[in-house]
């Protein structure tokens, strides 16, 4: 059966992969970035089953212009991909030195920008619709060790807390959240060290088990919500 699809930062990375991931799987795709990039305009002109949509998730209004079309099919949403997020290598820091306000910004992205896709598309969020948000292992407390990036990572842990909300506000319409770790990625936002570790993932990699436990979620236990791409739980 054909599945309807939002992936946001489907540009490259990630995102990219996993909205082609789900092409290959015949399903219908709404893709959604800030840059629409060579790749994602050449992958819908091979596939009619694949729209575009330049968005920038930090504004309400950009959100509400892009999800237009989704919502005018009015068909059911089955699984909802907030990828798009952003990282500041500046933030490499301890607190001394980091740009506090540069923050303010990345909180509304990573944090808020899931939730406004949610929120521009509540009436297609119904019994059976999954949403997906990559968040970090950078945002859990208990697990945290690290004595900087606290933008980004307070970032991320803002975005699980809006996830555990959300899935206890659509508990009863029988619809579910969960959060993935989506590993080190090869990638700009990974950085160089991500392509030079044995330890990193490549996004196709990532994309594969993370779409594969998407689409089979009835098989996780509902208060398994924050997990690696691997299915690792993770502590909040």
């Amino acid at each position: 059966m054909e599945r309807t699809i939002i992936v946001t930062g489907a540009g490259r990375g990630l995102g990219y992969s996993i909205a082609r991931k789900h092409l290959d799987m015949g399903d219908r795709v709404y893709a959604i970035d800030y840059n629409l990039t060579d790749e994602l305009r050449s992958l819908a002109e091979a596939s009619e089953k694949l729209s575009i949509y330049q968005c920038d998730i930090g504004s309400t209004e950009s959100v509400a212009e892009a999800v237009k079309d989704v919502l005018a099919a009015g068909r059911q949403l089955n699984i909802i991909y907030n990828v798009a997020g952003i990282y500041r290598f500046e933030d490499k820091t301890g607190l001394e030195h980091t740009d506090l306000d540069a923050g303010l910004h990345m909180f509304n992205v990573n944090a808020l920008g899931a939730l406004r896709i949610c929120k521009a598309v509540w009436p297609l969020i119904q019994k059976g619709t999954l949403v997906v948000n990559i968040s970090s292992e950078a945002g859990s407390i208990g697990g945290s060790r690290r004595k900087q990036e606290y933008c980004y990572c307070m970032s991320k842990a803002a975005l699980n807390m809006g996830a555990k909300i959300l899935s206890n506000e659509l508990w009863d319409r029988s619809a579910r959240v969960i959060n993935f770790h989506p590993g080190w990625l090869r990638t700009p936002m990974g950085g160089p060290g991500a392509f030079a570790s044995k330890h990193s993932v490549s996004p196709d990699e990532s994309a594969e088990n993370i779409v594969n436990i998407a689409v089979n979620i009835d098989e996780v236990p509902r208060d398994q919500m924050f997990m690696t791409h691997t299915g690792d739980i993770l502590p909040w």
